[in-house]
């Protein structure tokens, strides 16, 4: 047998990694990186302590020695210590060969409230610790000039775990600018990606891909995870083609622009409920798992830019990491600017090995169970195996419960015999003894005919609690109008509504507010195509209004009792008309 090693398996399945077109950054090589930053320790309480602050001195020896004499949070690297001023920036934009990117207005996607909520969202970047205006600049212009251009090394690691081998790539990146590039959730300093290629042992000894993992916003689990033989994944040969988010990195199957949302924690009642209201009174907003109240992002994923891979233009230098690497097991901090952003996101990241709080990563220490493949057999050969040492832990499960069964019927029906009073809570507990007995009954007989039949055909989709799909981007000109509308209409709705509240406003003024609000979202219905929904809406509500509206009459001008009385006739009626139309039908 060929000794195929660590190496050979992993430069068999490298992916190849699609950018979109304006994409500033793409995977370095952490040396370069970290020999233009300052390495700082964060000690609560205290002002920050640059503890290798001379540009050029710090390797990745050096933070690996740091980091054994520190360990746990608190270290960080800062990439950039003074960001550029507006005009440097400004100048920085103008530059001719800088890489330009037109999107798709992200909030003509999805409803007011979402475009409110948005707005809110920005606003509190005033309170909390991010990354300040002019460091994307000031980060790529150390990238360009500092870090090696077209040197894309990825860091591969080898797992052998649960029946599967793992190949583990990891691509470092010097910034994440997707708030800046394309307004999306945040900016930070440096940034971790990885994609994982699980190839599935099998009973003659060899190995085939069976599923692809690439790293993507709040998946977990098996929406993670995608069968090899998946339409959504685009392979060229045994490399699959990952589409990276545009200043985000995160990896997409389908080539496309994504709507997503965030929802701070602290909110998630407050939004679950405004979410439940809004799909309730706007009709467009109830399509779409994303739309109606979030904070909306798109991530653009394009591929239209340039690929990094085998076969591309520009290809891959692989580097060999695994718990013996000392940066990788040493070091323990972030790799970029520590802003102490309550929420996380305008953090820098922890390495490949750590999360930010200096606990292990699923993903390295359990890279099986991270994307839900612990309770899934390599091969359909481990499959009946474990049927079979199942059954035969059944049998002794069995056995054993049924003499304990035999055990305490045999008490209890001598406690009875004897005179002695029987509680309703033992005879409980041996129901419960012969329901478990019925279920592990039920099991060995499922487990058993299923050793004698073929396993049931499996979709590559049926794994997945839900599949992120590109969103439909429409034609180009009412993708303007809905730009033009969601820019003017969120704005106008919040003006209207505030002179509502002005000292003074009359009744008269207030109702006048009310129907400019509903000849706005008229307005906005019609924009999505959805204005017989929201009028049938409309019609529903104000249905149930003047419904309520004359059982409060009723309630004041003839009392309860006859309100009751009424109440008790109409359901009678109900009732009848119902219980006839089941006669009928015999």
């Amino acid at each position: 047998m060929v000794d195929v090693t660590d190496l050979d398996l992993l430069r068999s399945h490298e992916p190849i990694i699609r950018f979109t077109e304006g994409e500033l950054f793409f995977p370095v090589a952490v040396e370069d990186y970290v020999a233009v930053c300052d390495l700082i320790e964060r000690v609560p309480g205290d002002t920050p302590d640059v503890v290798v602050g001379q540009r050029g001195t710090v390797t990745l020896t050096r933070l690996a020695e740091v980091g054994a004499s520190r360990s746990g949070p608190g270290l960080f690297l800062r990439l950039v210590d003074q960001p550029f001023s507006r005009g440097q920036t400004t100048l920085w934009r103008l530059r001719g060969e800088r890489p330009r990117f037109r999107g798709a207005n992200r909030l003509a996607r999805v409803g007011i409230l979402s475009r409110i909520i948005d707005a809110l969202m920005r606003l509190s970047l005033l309170f909390r610790g991010t990354v300040a205006t002019g460091t994307q600049a000031a980060a790529e212009s150390l990238y360009r000039d500092r870090m090696r251009q077209g040197h894309h090394p990825y860091y591969g690691r080898v797992v052998r775990q649960g029946g599967y081998i793992a190949l583990q790539y990891w691509f470092f990146y010097a910034f994440n600018d997707w708030r800046s590039r394309v307004y999306g959730v945040n900016d930070h300093e440096a940034d971790w990606e990885q994609v994982v290629v699980y190839l599935a042992e099998q009973a003659d000894g060899t190995t085939r891909p069976a599923w692809v993992v690439f790293s993507a916003h709040d998946e977990v689990g098996d929406d993670l995870r995608r069968r090899w033989d998946d339409p959504d994944l685009t392979l060229v040969g045994d490399h699959p083609v990952v589409f990276a988010g545009l200043g985000s990195h995160s990896g997409a199957y389908l080539a496309g622009e994504y709507l997503t949302s965030f929802e701070p924690p602290a909110f998630h009642r407050l939004l679950a409920l405004l979410r439940t209201v809004t799909r309730t009174l706007l009709p467009w907003t109830r399509d779409s798992s994303h739309a109606g109240i979030g904070i909306p992002y798109v991530d653009y994923a394009r591929g239209d830019g340039v690929s990094v891979g085998p076969g591309q233009k520009r290809e891959w230098t692989p580097v060999i990491i695994d718990d013996t690497t000392p940066w990788v097991f040493q070091y323990q901090g972030l790799w970029g600017n520590d802003t102490a952003d309550p929420l996380g996101g305008e953090r820098g990241p922890a390495g490949p090995r750590y999360e930010r709080s200096g606990s292990v990563r699923q993903s390295w220490g359990d890279v099986v169970g991270w994307s839900g493949l612990a309770k899934v057999a390599p091969n359909p050969h481990v499959a009946a195996d474990l049927i079979r040492q199942r059954l035969d832990e059944l049998q002794d499960e069995v056995q054993a419960l049924t003499a304990q069964l035999v055990a305490d019927r045999t008490k209890l029906r001598a406690d009875a015999a004897s005179g002695v009073a029987v509680t309703r809570a033992q005879e409980s507990q041996i129901d419960a003894l012969a329901a478990q007995r019925v279920a592990l009954d039920d099991e060995r007989r499922r487990l058993e005919g299923r050793l004698d039949t073929p396993p049931p055909e499996v979709g590559p989709h049926d794994h997945l609690h839900h599949r992120h799909l590109p969103a439909a981007t429409g034609s180009k000109a009412r993708r303007r109008v809905l730009a033009f509308w969601s820019a003017l209409s969120t704005p106008l709705i919040l003006i209207i509504i505030a002179n509502s509240f002005r000292p003074g406003a009359t009744a008269s003024l207030r109702a006048l507010i009310v129907m400019a609000v509903l000849v706005l979202l008229t307005i906005e219905a019609t924009a999505r195509r959805q204005l017989f929904r929201f009028l049938a809406t409309l019609a529903v509500i104000a249905a149930a209004a003047v419904a309520a509206f004359f059982v409060a009459g009723l309630i004041v001008f003839k009392g309860w009792h006859v309100t009751v009385a009424i109440a008790c006739a109409l359901l009678a009626i109900v009732l009848l008309i119902t219980n006839l139309r089941e006669l009928s039908r015999d």
